[in-house]
């Protein structure tokens, strides 16, 4: 099937300790529209390594569930050697504050592990779209992380926008609801979340709740 609306970056390179969880992320990006033969996986960071001074991805799926030193190390070098490329983080919903700090290394969207087949579709239907998905518990922690920040005379210039979709997010509204709240499409919500993460991505180290 052509999806003629999303953009299908390539190669790609899939990241996962489990090949079951590989084989599931490489039937949904098939089912978008990828080649079999530029999606490349890998189950070590060493491999992934390797492969990405090879074969240059545009675009990289890591599952961060463990959240280890290793894994930082690699999104923290991945930027550096390819500040372009595309991260993408697969991690169970638990996991808001580690979100968190993987958005200021450099994540530009997520993959939520424990959700339904449909649900991850449609989280890497929104990124492939160029936008990001915003969580409900995210939302709240970045709001929670930038009270912190202005408290010690910083901000994340978020706009005014940002911050409504931040709050409406954090109610747990719906990424449809926010844009009807908003009188705005959902992808341009999405487009939002994924401004309001590169904010987070540029902001200064020492900024609290980045650690």
């Amino acid at each position: 099937m052509i999806h003629r609306d999303l953009i299908l970056p390539v190669p790609v390179l899939l990241i996962d300790h489990s090949v079951e969880q590989l084989n599931d992320l490489s039937d949904i990006l098939m089912n978008f529209g990828y080649p079999e033969e530029l999606l490349l996986s890998s189950t070590s960071l060493q491999h992934a390594t390797l492969m990405v001074q090879h074969h240059l991805p545009n675009i990289v799926f890591i599952n961060l569930q463990d959240w280890s030193k290793a894994q930082i190390d690699f999104i923290q070098n991945l930027k550096l050697f390819r500040k372009d490329t595309l991260i993408v983080a697969v991690l169970p919903s638990s996991m808001p504050k580690q979100l968190l700090q993987a958005i200021h290394l450099g994540i530009s969207a997520y993959v939520f592990s424990d959700q339904s087949a449909t649900g991850m579709q449609n989280q890497i239907r929104t990124i492939l779209r160029g936008g990001s998905p915003l969580d409900g518990n995210l939302a709240n922690e970045i709001l929670a992380c930038e009270q912190s920040i202005v408290a010690h005379g910083h901000s994340l210039a978020l706009s005014k926008t940002e911050h409504e979709i931040l709050a409406l997010s954090g109610q747990g509204l719906p990424s449809q609801q926010v844009a009807a709240n908003l009188n705005a499409s959902e992808q341009l919500v999405h487009g939002y979340a994924k401004s309001i993460y590169r904010k987070i991505m540029n902001a200064d180290d020492a900024m609290c709740c980045f650690s």
